[in-house]
């Protein structure tokens, strides 16, 4: 791909960005109107640390790549594994797993997992015409997402990637499942260490749940990463990013990550608007191929939520 090629493609993106911001902010908000809302939730720690500004962040990337901008795979040299965890609020408990394979030429390749589980639910059922109800035992409730990734890098500064997800949400005996698509692009733009980048997030038809049909949380963000200080010892990079989800206002992510001696990290995020969670922090560990990532996100009245990430690199 040349230069003016590349100048194109980052040109569109911004463009067709800035259309859909425009015509979000001239339209009724539709708050609450569209399903499969568990993939709007971070699903590593670092990803939850950073405040979900990840999208241009490339360097051991790992997991997270399998869960942000799809074109950050394409920048990936080496093979991963990796587990998440996290004790949601209401007792709900959020797992996370992914693998990373660098393909060469071709191109790399991941595979990912979402889940959540509800835990069990007291189920109930009328009893009387008063409205009166009894316990008749309990169901469960689950949502899944599993995803298959492609990135390729086609030069030293731009990267593309697209990925193929499976969602499927289960209450009791009812079910809904679709096939939802994210793509995007990465580059670096040859200023100093700026790099951005641009993805579509679950992108796909609408679905039907009990006979009734709902929209996908499409979204669109637009990223940037910096590094402000690079020296051997100490590296530190500010992370941005903005996002167009179509149930929500638009928001503003920003973090910043501090590295020591590429064995420790610390982060910390913000986005805003945010009515109980704005604020993130984590700690990471890196040694001899193996990392380990925690964060917390308070949340206000609520319970804080807690992450955790052990990644292996090979």
């Amino acid at each position: 791909m040349s230069y003016n090629s590349k100048y194109k493609v980052i040109y569109v993106m911004v463009i067709g960005a800035a259309m859909c911001c425009s015509v979000g902010f001239s339209q009724f908000r539709k708050t609450g109107t569209v399903g499969y809302t568990f993939l709007e939730i971070p699903v590593t720690a670092r990803q939850a640390a950073l405040r979900c500004a990840a999208g241009s962040l490339v360097k051991n990337s790992g997991q997270m790549a399998l869960f942000v901008n799809p074109a950050v795979l394409g920048f990936q040299s080496r093979s991963s594994v990796s587990v998440s965890n996290s004790a949601w609020i209401a007792d709900i408990q959020h797992y996370g797993a992914g693998l990373t394979v660098p393909g060469k030429r071709i191109g790399n390749f991941g595979l990912s997992l979402n889940y959540f589980d509800y835990g069990e639910i007291p189920r109930t059922e009328l009893v009387s015409a008063l409205g009166e109800y009894q316990r008749v035992g309990n169901y469960t409730a689950q949502s899944m997402s599993i995803g298959v990734s492609y990135g390729r890098q086609l030069t030293d500064r731009f990267a593309w990637g697209i990925r193929s997800k499976w969602v499927e949400e289960r209450i009791h005996e009812f079910s809904s499942h679709n096939m939802l698509i994210d793509i995007g692009v990465l580059y670096y733009t040859g200023f100093h260490s700026l790099r951005i980048g641009g993805y579509i997030h679950n992108f796909g038809l609408d679905s039907r749940y009990v006979g009734d049909t709902f929209k996908m949380p499409t979204e669109l963000r637009l990223s940037f990463a910096y590094d402000l200080l690079e020296k051997s010892q100490h590296f530190i990079t500010l992370v941005g990013e903005v996002s167009h989800p179509s149930d929500n206002p638009e928001k503003i992510h920003a973090g910043i990550q501090y590295q020591i001696w590429n064995i420790l990290r610390f982060y910390g995020g913000f986005q805003y608007p945010s009515d109980e969670d704005p604020y993130s922090v984590g700690f990471g560990l890196r040694m001899r191929g193996y990392t380990i990532d925690l964060a917390l996100i308070p949340f206000g009245r609520f319970p804080s939520v807690f992450y955790v990430t052990l990644q292996k690199e090979f």
